[in-house]
């Protein structure tokens, strides 16, 4: 088992590799759920704001903006871009890199 967090996340993918295509697909799919919170934070936070800040710009409960930006919640597409929208960013769909 692994001890540092590097070793536990290498040993994940090679469980996803060895699994198949759909795991591969899932682990992206957890990645990019992370990802998109994490940025959010990063841009809340380089703007000096506070959560409930946003909150208040994006019209939604600072709880929400808590969740969303620890990849624990699941917010719509309006609900995401009124985030996106009160640190500077916006929410754009691209083809995936290969």
């Amino acid at each position: 088992m692994a001890t540092k967090l590097s070793d536990f996340i290498r040993e994940i993918e090679a469980e996803a590799q060895a699994e198949g295509t759909e795991a591969v697909a899932q682990l992206e799919a957890f990645r990019e759920h992370f990802r998109v919170g994490r940025k959010l934070a990063q841009a809340r936070i380089a703007k000096k704001l506070t959560q409930k800040e946003v909150a208040a710009r994006a019209h939604v409960d600072q709880a929400d903006i808590s969740k969303i930006e620890r990849g624990l919640a699941n917010p719509t597409f309006g609900t995401l871009r009124a985030v996106a929208c009160a640190v500077g960013y916006e929410v754009d769909v691209k083809p995936r890199r290969r």
